[in-house]
């Protein structure tokens, strides 16, 4: 890794620019835009190959677009999305898709989710191209249409081979340019069902009220009795939420005999779909011998995208690019990043990370980017064009010392 970084020109009026037309661009998630054109654009002033893949469900695809190195050695990839969730005008001060400007902070939907770091990206490959330096090895940059709700883009580059040719991946969400998060949570979603019996309301004792036995897992959740695994992390805590109860439809004028409950599991690196679903089992069974009643089933919740959860996974802290990062964010800003979790839930490049004998995975997902991450699907989101700059330099200075 090369310690000798050439001189880069990367500046706040062309950092401006670029935010003020891609956010320009509606690009609600699901609805139709012409996003993903101006980003292909982009990619090909730099020189890139650029593709277009289908996203099931999305009327725009992902882009990926690839600029080979001199040599065959490992490269980065850039993961961003141009996608944003909506805004509602009437709610904000200034119009969401205006990109307007005051004192040098930009307004609009998706300047801080993520197309803040979605432009620092693409500024960052402006200067390294425009440098010359010889790279050992390939850059790619993968802006996805469905960044906010179903993650599709990283299984896609796994089919294409990507992983093979990657050791680092720069994941684009806000960390106020000070965050280096490497570690990422398992997120999984499952059905449990409270089963009784259902009587006519007059006669409740012929039948077994469902939600009231429904109520004692809430109780037992709560109290913490769900105890999934731990994995091997030293990030996180496994965190168990209820996220929504239901009776099943069929009227009101009756003891229900079934009742519904969402819960959601954050498992850290290491653990297991099956330990998550074993823990979960035994914890059920453990309700149905304490009442004498009930009996509950369960069912995982697919996350889309053929996947049956968002598998956890963390970058080793001292691989090479979380140093690279580090020193450019010091040469920059003139203070050390803070290596971190994740706070922000997950990131599609996970998809590709793979777990090696050391516990960490391969390749290393660092998420990093201007923007305060509060600001994400804020009314009134905001950016501070310096900010964006300044990461534009932190990631075009990181790249080349891993590709020089």
């Amino acid at each position: 890794m090369s310690t000798d970084t050439p001189t880069l020109t990367v500046t706040t009026d062309r950092c401006q620019d670029l935010l003020t037309q891609i956010v320009r661009i509606r690009s609600v998630v699901g609805e139709p835009t012409t996003a993903h054109l101006w980003v292909s654009e982009r990619l090909r002033e730099l020189g890139m190959t650029v593709e277009h893949y289908a996203v099931e469900g999305r009327t725009a695809p992902l882009v990926l677009g690839v600029l080979e190195g001199d040599g065959d050695e490992p490269g980065v990839l850039f993961d961003a999305h141009f996608d944003t969730v909506h805004a509602r005008p009437e709610d904000w001060s200034r119009d969401p898709w205006g990109a307007q400007v005051e004192d040098g902070v930009l307004y609009g939907r998706g300047a801080v989710d993520s197309k803040g770091t979605h432009v620092s990206m693409l500024a960052a490959l402006e200067a390294v191209v425009a440098v010359g330096a010889s790279r050992r090895g390939p850059i790619y940059f993968m802006s996805d249409s469905d960044g906010e709700d179903g993650f599709r883009g990283a299984a896609l580059m796994a089919d294409l081979g990507v992983a093979q040719r990657i050791d680092t991946v720069f994941s684009a969400e806000a960390t106020s340019n000070r965050g280096i998060e490497i570690a990422y949570p398992g997120i999984s979603t499952w059905k449990v069902t409270a089963i009784g019996r259902t009587a006519h309301p007059t006669e409740p004792e012929n039948g077994i009220n469902a939600i009231t036995k429904m109520a004692k897992l809430v109780d037992a959740v709560n109290a913490g009795r769900l105890e999934t695994p731990r994995g091997s992390s030293d990030w996180f805590e496994p965190r168990v939420t209820l996220q929504a109860i239901r009776t099943l439809p069929g009227g009101g004028w009756t003891i229900p005999g079934r009742c519904d409950a969402v819960v959601s599991v954050m498992s850290p690196a290491g653990a297991t779909l099956n330990e998550v679903r074993d823990s979960i089992d035994a914890f059920l069974r453990m309700l149905e011998r304490e009442d004498g009643e009930v009996r509950f089933e369960f069912k995982v919740l697919p996350m889309g995208g053929g996947r049956l959860w968002l598998r956890p996974g963390e970058s080793d802290p001292n691989h090479r690019g979380v140093r690279a990062i580090d020193e450019a964010i010091s040469a920059v800003r003139g203070a050390p990043g803070e290596v971190r979790k994740f706070n922000g839930g997950w990131v599609d490049a996970v998809e590709l990370m793979r777990t090696g004998p050391d516990g960490y995975g391969s390749p290393a997902v660092i998420t990093f980017g201007p923007g305060d991450f509060d600001q994400a699907h804020a009314v009134d989101e905001h950016i501070a064009i310096s900010e964006v700059r300044d990461a534009a330099e932190i990631y075009a200075r990181t790249t080349l010392a891993l590709l020089g």
